[in-house]
C-alpha cells in the first residue's frame, strides 16, 4: 500500500501552489479553440454534446501537466537528500513511489475535474442536452487518464538516476504519446516494415491496432465508445466527421478490436513503467549518479582515443581571435555554456534524431521526388529540424538561468566584469552553438546520405540552408534562455515549454478560433477566407514560420505547411487544412506582408522581443 502521508503532503503541496490554476486556466482556454460540430454531427453526438469541448482539453493537457509535476518526484528526492530521512522510517521504496502517484495525481484530478465541470456547465446551457450518466462515466475515466499518465511519468523519474535523465525521458515519453498517430506510429511502422502509412500501407489492420496502443489514443477510445459514437482514436468530432465524409451519410468504419482493450492499452504503460521503475530504484543507490556522462564515458574507454578534455572542444565554438575579438565580455561565459551542453546526451541526441527522422523521409512520392529533384534531402529535413530540433533546443535551454539561479551560481558570474546583457547573450549563444554543431551535422549527413537516390543538393542552396539552420537554433534558444530569465521557478518554465510544444500541435484550431474571434466569421484550413489577415495568423508561431522560410530556400510555393505537403496540395484531387497561398489567393504574394522575407524578420523577432522583456526584468530583479 502506498504511504498515505506522503500521498497527502505531495498533494497538499501542490494545490498550494500556482499549478492548479495554470492547469485549470489552460483547459477553459483549450476548450473554448476546439472544432464546432456540423448540424448533422450534432444529432448523432446527442446529449453527449456537452461533453466534447472537454474530451480535447483533456487529451492534450493532462499529459504535459503530468509531465511537469512529476518529471522529478523521486529524482527531487534523491539529489535533496530528503528520500534517506523519508526511508529512514517504515517508509518502503515501493511505497515511496506509489505515494507519489497518488498524491500527485491527486492535486492534478482536483484542477481537471474542475475546469471539465464548468466547460460542461457552460456548453449544458448552450446546448440544451446533458446527460449525468455521461457526465460520471467521462469525469472516471479523466481520472483513469490522470492516474495513468501520472504514473507513466513517476516511474520514469524512479528509474532515472538524475534530472536530465528524467527530463529527457520523460519529454520523449510525453511528446511520443502525445504525437503516437500522426508522428511517432508512422515513424516507427516505416522503420519496422519499411513502408510508408497510405496508399502502399502493409499490414493494414495491424497498424489500425497499433494505432490504440498510445495512453492518448487509448482514452480517446474509451471516451468515444461511452459517447456512443464512431470508435477510434480521434476526437469525437473528428470520429463522427470521417464517418460522414466519405459518402455523405452517416458509415462509421467497424473498430479493430473491442473497446475494453483500449483500457489495457490506458493501464499498461502506467503499470509497466511503476514497475521497471520501482525495481531499478530499489537495486540502486539513493544518492544520485555522480559519474561521468555516457558519451564521455564511452570515449574514455576506447584505448585508441585520448580522454575527453576540454581543450578538444576549444575549436568547435570558436576560441580563437575572431570571436574573442567581438566587442563585450560574454566570450568566456558562453565558451562554459558550450563545454557544459556539448558534454550531455542531451545535444547529441536531438541531433541523432533529426538525422535518423530525416533519413526514414527520404522516400516520399514518386511526384514529390520528381517535383524537388536533388532537394528532396532539404525536405525530407524540415519537420525534423522544426519539431525535433525546435523542441530540443527549448528543452537544453529553459533552464539555464534558473539553474544558475537556484545553484547560486549566478553570484560568481554577476561578480565578473561581465554585465547582465551579456550574461544572457553568452547564456544564448553558447548553448546555441552547442546544439547547432550536432544539427548542422545531421544536415550535411543526410544529404551525404541522400546522393546515390537524389544526387547533391545545389551546394549554393544548401549553403542557404545551413546557414538558416544556424539563426533558427539561435532563435529557438534565445527563447528558451528569455523564458529561463522571466520565469524564476523550473516547474513553471517546463511548464511553458510543454505548452509552446501544446500550442504548436493545436495551432489549426487555435488559429481558426482567434481569426473567428477577430472577423466574427467561423472558417477552417479546408475552406480559408479570403482575407490573407488569416494566413498571418496561422504563420505566427515560431514553427510555422520557419516551414515558410524554408520553402522559399527549397524553393517550393509560398505555404507554413511542409514541402512535401505543398506539393501533395498542388496536385488534382487533394484536400488539405494546410493552406498553399497560390491555390486560394492566385498569387504566391497576393500582399507583401506574406513575403518569405517578411516571415524571416517576424521569427527574428521571435528572439529580440522575448530577450528584451526578459533583460529588462533582469536588470531590475534581485540576483537571486
Amino acid at each position: 500500500m502506498p504511504s498515505t502521508t506522503i500521498a497527502r503532503t505531495e498533494c497538499r503541496r501542490y494545490l498550494r501552489g500556482k499549478i492548479p490554476w495554470i492547469v485549470a486556466l489552460c483547459f477553459v482556454v483549450l476548450s473554448r479553440s476546439t472544432a464546432q460540430p456540423e448540424p448533422a454531427a450534432t444529432r448523432i453526438i446527442g446529449n453527449a454534446i456537452s461533453l466534447i469541448h472537454a474530451q480535447p482539453p483533456t487529451v492534450l493537457i493532462v499529459p504535459f501537466a503530468a509531465a511537469v509535476i512529476n518529471f522529478r518526484s523521486i529524482t527531487r528526492e534523491r539529489e535533496s537528500g530528503t528520500a534517506r530521512i523519508l526511508l529512514g522510517t517504515k517508509t518502503t521504496r515501493p511505497r515511496l513511489v506509489l505515494g507519489m502517484v497518488l498524491g500527485r495525481a491527486t492535486a492534478l484530478l482536483v484542477p481537471i475535474l474542475a475546469a471539465t465541470i464548468l466547460v460542461v456547465g457552460y456548453d449544458t446551457f448552450r446546448y440544451g442536452q446533458f446527460s449525468p450518466l455521461l457526465l460520471l462515466g467521462f469525469l472516471a475515466l479523466s481520472a483513469a487518464y490522470v492516474f495513468a499518465w501520472t504514473g507513466l511519468i513517476v516511474g520514469i523519474s524512479a528509474a532515472s538516476s538524475s534530472t536530465t535523465r528524467a527530463i529527457i525521458l520523460g519529454s520523449i515519453a510525453t511528446i511520443g504519446f502525445t504525437l503516437w498517430n500522426d508522428v511517432t506510429l508512422p515513424f516507427v511502422w516505416q522503420l519496422t516494415t519499411g513502408t510508408t502509412p497510405g496508399t502502399e500501407l502493409a499490414y493494414p489492420d495491424a497498424f489500425a491496432v497499433a494505432g490504440w496502443f498510445s495512453p492518448v489514443s487509448a482514452f480517446q477510445v474509451l471516451v468515444n465508445w461511452l459517447f456512443g459514437v464512431p470508435i477510434g482514436p480521434d476526437s469525437t468530432v473528428t470520429q463522427v466527421a470521417d464517418a460522414m465524409r466519405q459518402t455523405g451519410e452517416f458509415a462509421p468504419t467497424p473498430p479493430p478490436l473491442s473497446a475494453w482493450w483500449a483500457l489495457v492499452f490506458l493501464l499498461a504503460w502506467p503499470a509497466l513503467t511503476l514497475v521497471t521503475g520501482i525495481t531499478i530504484f530499489q537495486r540502486g543507490d539513493l544518492a544520485p549518479r555522480s559519474q561521468p556522462e555516457i558519451l564521455r564515458r564511452l570515449i574514455d574507454v576506447v584505448p585508441s582515443l585520448p580522454p575527453l578534455s576540454e581543450r578538444q572542444f576549444d575549436w568547435l565554438p570558436g576560441h580563437g581571435s575572431v570571436i574573442d575579438s567581438l566587442p563585450g565580455s560574454w566570450q568566456p561565459l558562453a565558451r562554459r555554456e558550450f563545454h557544459r551542453l556539448a558534454r550531455t546526451p542531451l545535444v547529441w541526441a536531438v541531433g541523432g534524431l533529426v538525422f535518423v527522422a530525416a533519413i526514414l523521409s527520404l522516400s516520399p512520392a514518386t511526384y514529390i521526388q520528381q517535383a524537388l529533384g536533388s532537394r528532396v534531402p532539404l525536405a525530407a529535413l524540415q519537420q525534423p529540424l522544426r519539431f525535433i530540433g525546435g523542441i530540443g533546443v527549448l528543452f537544453g535551454t529553459f533552464r539555464s538561468v534558473i539553474h544558475e539561479r537556484d545553484t547560486g551560481a549566478i553570484r560568481f558570474t554577476a561578480g565578473t566584469a561581465v554585465s547582465r546583457t551579456e550574461t544572457l547573450v553568452g547564456f544564448t549563444l553558447g548553448r546555441a552553438v552547442a546544439f547547432a554543431i550536432p544539427i548542422v551535422l545531421a544536415v550535411v549527413l543526410t544529404c551525404l546520405v541522400a546522393v546515390p537516390q537524389h544526387g547533391i543538393v545545389p551546394l549554393s542552396t544548401l549553403a542557404v540552408f545551413l546557414s538558416y539552420t544556424v539563426l533558427f537554433v539561435v532563435v529557438i534558444a534565445g527563447i528558451g534562455v528569455s523564458l529561463s530569465t522571466i520565469l524564476r521557478s523550473q516547474a513553471v518554465a517546463g511548464f511553458a515549454v510543454l505548452v509552446f510544444a501544446a500550442v504548436h500541435i493545436m495551432w489549426y484550431q487555435i488559429s481558426n478560433t482567434i481569426y473567428g474571434v477577430v472577423s466574427g466569421a467561423s472558417v477552417s484550413g479546408f475552406t480559408p477566407p479570403s482575407n490573407p489577415l488569416y494566413l498571418v495568423i496561422r504563420w505566427l508561431p515560431p514553427l510555422q514560420l520557419s516551414n515558410v522560410v524554408m520553402n522559399a530556400i527549397i524553393g517550393v510555393p509560398n505555404s507554413s505547411a511542409p514541402a512535401t505537403g505543398v506539393i501533395s496540395n498542388l496536385q488534382p484531387n487533394q484536400l488539405s487544412n494546410e493552406v498553399v497561398v497560390r491555390l486560394h489567393y492566385s498569387s504566391d504574394v497576393p500582399v507583401w506582408y506574406l513575403h518569405p522575407s517578411v516571415a524571416l524578420v517576424e521569427l527574428i523577432l521571435w528572439v529580440f522581443v522575448p530577450f528584451a522583456i526578459a533583460l529588462a526584468l533582469y536588470r531590475t530583479r534581485s540576483i537571486d
